[in-house]
């Protein structure tokens, strides 16, 4: 740990300039600067964007490991050398736990390359979402390394006392085996009239991208569900089906003070033909109603002071869940960095928002001014939207396209060669196969757009004139 302080903060009433940025990057300096990293957590095209803000910060050498090249062009050598796994995967959460097995027995090639980088082991390893604990990287220790009672709040299962404990509503929800009879008693005395939805514990490992989170409609959903869920878990939380926009709110706990940001839209989509959810993106494009808007704020609070009372904890973590007709009720929570960060740190793109979470989670000692982040990210990401469709496929694609798109008022088509557009479509590797991203520019939408119905839009461009393969998914309603 270190104990530096930076220059004292500008007025606090200006929010917006750049002397926001400058503070940050002048209190993160002395953290990062001189010192060698191992970026970690995921394709190494999306380590790039970690390993410029160390260099900004004056890191010395970074070494990129990642499970797959991915999607866009490769890193500048002069940024970093790397190393990639190569992996093939079937969905998201086997990736993720394959990765992360991969980064504690690391393969003998990839410990070579990494040995001829930093033979005395003196680099640390460093990444942003992380779900299951990596201890070090063959020897090399990790920076902000996750103690075991803040994963645990990230079982699905395991967080409803929790938010009981801390006074946070939530919808009602029962904890049983994955079984057939248990599961029947608890739909009758769930269900509202729309089914109820089924999350499997964190038996095998953390898992995400709502892989094992069910909607049971009917009794013919009951078989395949059961299925999918017994062969990872062994118990699973039943919960009424809540319709509403699926969002998340985010937050930052700092010794003196609970840092709470605005709500991000989660596209969470929905395949008609199944109980299946699909994790399809994020955006800030979105505004609930301003009462909303506060109860959200006022959760992330709450959580975060209870965070740190209940298990001394420190840095970003991420409240998900549905902004129903009673209001934003929670479903989950990551004690961690989310993917709703990034549109949040785009807002202010020179401002270290990664680095900065995982040198509180470190316990760095600075003089963070949490209060005074605070006030300059909400009103930056209030003015500044952005959003992003994405969604791993298992098309096989070799190398990264992009094509710019025109979105109208209510539809999207590919720009001609003549049009600049107002947004682009991205298809590249990735470990399944292929990956694909949706990218309207910031002043496509205007604020308080729902980002959702649009991603369904591109999908389905995406599908007729790329051949994706994704198939129908369907937005939630707005309920409020």
């Amino acid at each position: 740990m270190t104990n530096r302080q930076a220059a004292p903060a500008p007025n606090p009433t200006a929010a917006a300039r750049p002397e926001v940025a400058e503070y940050y990057h002048a209190l993160l300096e002395p953290v990062y600067r001189d010192r060698d990293f191992v970026v970690i957590g995921g394709p190494v095209v999306g380590l790039a964007g970690l390993a410029q803000s160390l260099r900004d910060l004056g890191a010395a050498r970074l070494f990129l490991l990642g499970s797959s090249m991915g999607t866009g062009p490769e890193p500048d050598p002069e940024l970093a050398e790397w190393f990639s796994f190569d992996h093939r995967s079937d969905s998201v959460t086997e990736e993720f736990r394959r990765y992360e097995s991969t980064l504690s027995e690391l393969p003998e090639a990839a410990r070579a390359a990494l040995d001829r980088f930093d033979p005395h082991k003196r680099a640390l390893g460093i990444g942003t979402i992380i779900l299951n604990d990596v201890p070090d990287l063959d020897g090399r220790a990790r920076y902000a390394r996750r103690p075991a009672a803040w994963m645990e709040l990230e079982d699905k299962t395991a967080i409803e006392s929790f938010w009981e404990a801390a006074g946070i509503a939530k919808a009602p929800s029962e904890t049983i085996a994955v079984d057939r009879r248990a599961l029947s008693l608890a739909r009758n005395r769930l269900d509202r009239g729309d089914g109820v939805v089924v999350a499997g514990d964190a038996r095998d490992a953390v898992h995400g991208g709502a892989e094992f989170t069910r909607w049971i409609r009917s009794d013919d959903d009951v078989p395949e569900i059961l299925s999918h869920l017994g062969a990872h878990c062994d118990r699973m939380r039943v919960m009424p089906f809540l319709e509403g926009v699926p969002c998340s709110i985010h937050g930052i706990v700092f010794p003196d003070h609970v840092a709470v940001f605005r709500p991000v839209e989660m596209i969470v989509l929905r395949r008609p033909s199944s109980g299946e959810f699909v994790y399809g993106g994020i955006s800030t494009f979105w505004d609930p109603p301003d009462a909303d808007r506060q109860q959200m704020r006022a959760v992330s609070r709450r959580v975060g002071e209870a965070l740190r009372e209940r298990v001394g904890f420190r840095g970003a973590f991420t409240i998900d869940g549905v902004l129903s007709e009673e209001g934003f009720l929670p479903t989950e929570l990551n004690p961690r960095i989310g993917a709703g960060f990034i549109p949040l740190s785009m807002a202010l793109p020179s401002l270290p928002m990664n680095l900065l979470a995982l040198a509180v989670a470190h316990g760095e000692a600075l003089d963070y001014r949490g209060e005074w982040l605070e006030q300059a990210l909400v009103e930056a990401s209030d003015r500044s939207r952005f959003g992003r469709g994405s969604l791993p496929l298992r098309l096989e694609v070799a190398e990264t396209r992009d094509r710019r798109i025109v979105i109208d008022d209510d539809s999207i088509r590919l720009a001609g060669t003549d049009e600049t557009g107002n947004g682009r479509f991205t298809l590249g590797p990735g470990p399944m196969g292929s990956f694909f991203m949706f990218w309207p520019d910031t002043d496509a939408f205007a604020s308080a757009t729902r980002f959702a119905p649009w991603t369904v839009r591109a999908f389905e461009l995406a599908d007729r004139e790329l051949g994706t393969g994704i198939g129908p998914v369907v937005a939630a309603r707005e309920v409020r």
